[in-house]
């Protein structure tokens, strides 16, 4: 039911992750990439499929291309008449839609920007519909993808700035935890401890801001005791312009991400 051209790592991510949720059996997935050993290697890890770009085009009725951005627009002009009638799903950054329905106006596009997250079904996953987009191909969509965390449409003006955000801040949370445990092992605690309670702090916060939604200054405050050692430590992130940092980090990926997207 669902092919993947490219077998990288969000195609990985996205497989574990539909597997996990069970939304897929695994010999509904087929998988290809121009390095066939990759895809022999997923199928080995995971049981699903592993094939060429034609057969995965022609049994599957949605095709996720998780080609490089660069490669996107060849393979859509390559196959444009076998997936003329499929609903294609792109999680190629700085390739719109109008550049992919450019290749063939009857193509059906959902332009998506997933996180790694996905793979445990803690991720986001925004999406775009194409112009060609029908509701059955909504429902085929959704009920493939919707169980791999936040599932948000949204316009197509912001999916440069949600990419930022959401596909590259894991990276910058892991180096965070990284440093929390570095903090945790000065402290005397073992490495594989100090990790696994700076990721559950991490993890926990962060569920605490999405199901409370309560703001998190209010959230940060009620851990917040008058010249307790909570407050210390936010005078000394504030004295290293930690929040000035992230802000800057964040903005000079979306910096990055819209140089893609002109070229």
């Amino acid at each position: 039911m669902l092919g993947i051209i490219g077998a990288g790592n969000i195609s990985e991510a996205i497989i574990a992750g539909i597997l996990k949720s069970k939304t897929l059996d695994c010999k509904n997935i087929v998988v290809s990439n121009y390095n066939q050993s990759k895809a022999e290697k997923l199928s080995s890890k995971y049981g699903v499929t592993a094939a060429d770009n034609i057969e995965v085009i022609k049994k599957n009725s949605i095709v996720l291309l998780a080609v490089k951005p660069y490669a996107l627009i060849n393979v859509l002009e390559l196959y444009q008449n076998e997936l003329a009638d499929k609903v294609i799903v792109s999680v190629a950054s700085g390739i719109s839609i109008n550049d992919m329905e450019n290749v063939n106006k009857r193509l059906k596009i959902i332009r998506t920007m997933p996180n790694t997250p996905v793979q445990i079904c803690k991720g986001v996953l925004a999406y775009v519909y194409g112009a060609n987009i029908v509701e059955n191909d909504k429902n085929i969509f959704k009920t493939i993808f919707s169980k791999l965390g936040m599932f948000i449409e949204i316009d197509e003006s912001k999916i440069d700035a949600v990419s930022s955000l959401t596909g590259c801040s894991p990276a910058f949370i892991y180096q965070i935890i990284e440093a929390m445990s570095d903090a945790g092992v000065k402290m005397g605690l073992q490495r594989e401890l100090a990790i696994s309670l700076s990721a559950m702090a991490v993890q926990g916060s962060g569920g605490m801001v999405y199901n409370t939604e309560m703001h998190p200054a209010v959230l940060k405050d009620k851990v917040t005791s008058p010249a307790g050692s909570t407050i210390e430590g936010l005078a000394e992130l504030e004295s290293k312009g930690v929040r000035g940092a992230v802000i800057s980090a964040l903005y000079k990926a979306y910096e990055k991400t819209l140089l893609f997207s002109k070229k």
